[in-house]
């Protein structure tokens, strides 16, 4: 059973902006807490179209970052991992140390739903 939601996003421009608008209509409960912090896009505005990330997100005020890594179904399968790490993030005031959450997907209804509870656990006031 195929049940990989737009698997061919690196091969197809316009299923690459599908999943973008997939990922930002999913985690627009983050709207005014979270922006982005990762460019997407060269400096002439051509997307990386990579997937790494297919969105991010970053809370300046409380030092916490998450970005997703969408992966190439057809070459890694049914895939869902996540990690953390310390980066900077810039701000106004120059760069403050930050935590980052990297999730690394294979994209199905599950692992979007596993990854939305993940984000809302990383980004939830303490």
């Amino acid at each position: 059973m195929n049940d990989f939601l737009f698997a061919d996003f690196l091969e197809d421009h316009a299923t690459y902006a599908a999943a973008e608008a997939y990922w930002q209509a999913r985690l627009a409960f983050f709207e005014g807490q979270c922006a982005p912090y990762l460019r997407t896009a060269f400096a002439n505005g051509q997307p990386f179209y990579d997937g790494n990330p297919i969105v991010n997100l970053a809370d300046r005020n409380a030092g916490k970052a998450a970005r997703i890594v969408q992966q190439c179904p057809h070459e890694f399968g049914h895939d869902y991992t996540s990690f953390e790490q310390a980066i900077e993030l810039a701000g106004p005031n120059g760069h403050r140390p930050a935590q980052e959450k990297i999730i690394v997907l294979t994209l199905t209804q599950e692992t979007a739903q596993r990854a939305e509870d993940e984000l809302r656990a990383w980004f939830a006031p303490a």
